[in-house]
């Protein structure tokens, strides 16, 4: 067991959860929640005083982190452009790496949709529905609409309860084509379901010209991108979970509904993904379909721009 620092720390001051309750937590879920980020780059959000003060990200890992958790260098373009930073990404590989984050003030953990092996080829494929203000009825329609719309171009989904106020519908792939081809695809996919549902979605970046509908986000494929990690806790008041569902479950099961005090529940379920992953989908029939449907529909692929689109 880990000698937890500052066990008593509030950490979650709505709900009394403390630093201990947050390492716990990681140490009994980390065999759910290691396949899902074991071998991936990760970003970290700590909050080493808990929510009452101000968090942050960390990317890079400092010196006195144990030799079990490995270091990935990444080189990112400079402010200038010319030169590249270098950021030195955790990777994780064995459980018990899990409570020492956690140990350490970690609370979300945010991970690519490829492995650090081969980061340019994604595993993964996410789409992110993000709502308006409101009751989650139109997220869930949202996302039935999103899983019928890849499977009839190649691939198996299931949802995530993101711990937040939306879903992640996330595909398993085959890593065989590149982070390019993967991002400039889903842009395509989600400009056709925006096209075909634009009473209900959007792909407009713009909170306020969404008009109410549910945003298709694809800009979670892109190599610089993450998501959230399944099973991480959320910062939020009260230490929400995401986590894998079953598609019958997404009518009864919001967003928000698993969190910390669910633990036994989380143990006790099946994990969705996991199985998904045992069986990625044919990636290459996928981005096939996908620009032939585009190609036919006449659309045009528009350059995102996130302060005009």
């Amino acid at each position: 067991m880990l000698e937890v620092s500052n066990p008593d720390r509030v950490v979650f001051p709505e709900i009394g959860r403390t630093k201990r309750d947050v390492v716990a937590y990681y140490e009994r879920i980390a065999s759910r929640a290691l396949p899902h980020v074991s071998g991936r780059p990760l970003s970290i959000r700590r909050y080493p005083k808990g929510l009452a003060a101000p968090g942050f990200f960390q990317k890079n890992v400092p010196a006195h982190y144990p030799e079990s958790i490995e270091r990935f260098a990444k080189k990112h373009p400079s402010k200038g452009g010319k030169d590249r930073d270098v950021s030195l990404y955790p990777v994780l590989r064995e459980p018990e790496d899990l409570a020492y984050l956690a140990n350490q003030g970690a609370i979300e953990l945010h991970v690519p949709t490829s492995r650090a092996g081969d980061l340019f080829h994604p595993d993964r494929l996410v789409i992110d529905l993000d709502p308006p203000p409101g009751p989650f009825a139109r997220v869930r329609r949202a996302a039935y609409v999103v899983r019928d719309a890849l499977a009839e171009h190649g691939l198996a989904s299931v949802p995530i309860a993101t711990g937040s106020k939306g879903y992640h519908v996330v595909s398993a792939i085959r890593p065989s084509a590149s982070t390019e081809t993967i991002a400039v695809t889903v842009q395509k996919f989600a400009a056709l379901l925006a096209a075909k549902h634009g009473e209900e979605l959007t792909i407009v970046f713009r909170v306020a010209l969404r008009g109410g509908r549910v945003f298709v986000d694809w800009l979670r494929n892109n190599p610089a991108a993450t998501v959230i990690a399944p099973y991480s806790l959320r910062a939020r008041p009260r230490a929400t979970a995401a986590v894998p569902l079953t598609w019958a479950e997404i009518e009864t099961t919001d967003p928000d509904a698993f969190g910390i005090g669910d633990l036994d529940r989380l143990l006790d379920r099946p994990d969705p993904l996991a199985e998904l992953a045992s069986a990625p989908s044919d990636t290459e029939r996928f981005v096939a379909a996908v620009d032939a449907a585009f190609e036919a529909s006449g659309l045009v692929l528009e350059t995102f721009d996130r302060f005009r689109s």
